[in-house]
């Protein structure tokens, strides 16, 4: 018997996934959407990129004082 549409896409997401290729709509869809990320170049805390960056320059006032806020992070704007 010919295998149905369903266990025809799960045995092909099977196959991707063991070759390490995402294929669950899910995850595409949550990493489409998902916000752009930058590094302080100081210390390499991750922060998640926004239109005023706030997390940014309360880090760099606080964690950093004596660097300024383009030191710490590097090609990002600030408003």
């Amino acid at each position: 018997m010919p295998l149905g549409g369903k266990a025809l896409k799960k045995r092909e997401q099977n196959n991707n996934a063991k070759a390490g290729i995402v294929t669950d709509d899910k995850v595409l869809r949550k990493q489409a959407t998902a916000k752009e990320e930058c590094k302080c170049a100081i210390c390499n805390l991750t922060f998640k990129v926004t239109k005023k960056n706030a997390d940014q320059r309360i880090h760099a006032e606080s964690k950093h004082p004596r660097n300024s806020l383009a030191e710490c992070f590097p090609g990002l704007e600030f408003a």
